[in-house]
């Protein structure tokens, strides 16, 4: 495909995957990333960003960061790829480009504790005084988060073992399920 030769030609990378005819996705140099977005855009009418997502990788030390961008008419997905150090975790942001970033980058730093550069507004966004290691990052231990700072739930009737409630619902829901076949085989054999 002629995008795809552009992208490995103009940006030196052979790690461009066609997942399906709809769907690409090209891993780049950090210091491409915003450069191969333009590119796309400018070049293929990839215009709007869907999401930005995070991985941690924390036994490589980094995260890889994925801007997913679509077409206008949404026929088409492109994501783009970059790592960057979990340690000093840090990028450009894109709100200059795309205005949906700040609210999607504000979510990432808060998450991961990644600082969006150019991005004025990385205040709280649900996480209220937190002081903590950010809660998505693979050291976050949240059991011992819970133990340590959430003691005012301990003997609450609604403090419920998550396990057990879920397996009493999946059996509850089984249960209706098989009785409302039930009826409709009587219902049926009455006929």
């Amino acid at each position: 495909m002629k995008m795809l030769n552009a992208i490995k030609n103009n940006f030196a990378t052979d790690d461009v995957i066609v997942k399906r005819d709809d769907l690409y996705k090209v891993n780049v140099v950090r210091e491409r990333v915003f450069e191969l977005i333009g590119f796309i855009g400018n070049n293929y009418e990839y215009k709007t960003l869907n999401a930005i997502t995070c991985t941690d990788w924390i036994e490589e030390e980094h995260f890889a960061l994925t801007y997913i961008i679509t077409t206008l008419d949404r026929k088409s997905t492109f994501m783009v790829q970059t790592m960057i150090n979990r340690n000093d975790a840090h990028i450009n942001s894109l709100v200059n480009e795309f205005a949906q970033a700040e609210i999607m980058e504000r979510d990432l730093h808060e998450m991961y504790g990644i600082n969006f550069i150019g991005n004025e507004n990385l205040k709280e966004l649900s996480l209220e005084n937190w002081v903590h290691t950010p809660p998505l990052r693979r050291e976050f231990d949240t059991l011992e988060f819970v133990k340590e700072h959430l003691t005012f739930r301990e003997g609450r009737d609604d403090n419920l073992d998550v396990k057990v409630e879920m397996k009493r619902i999946r059996a509850e829901k089984k249960a209706a399920k098989e009785l409302a076949k039930k009826l409709a085989e009587e219902s049926k054999d009455g006929e």
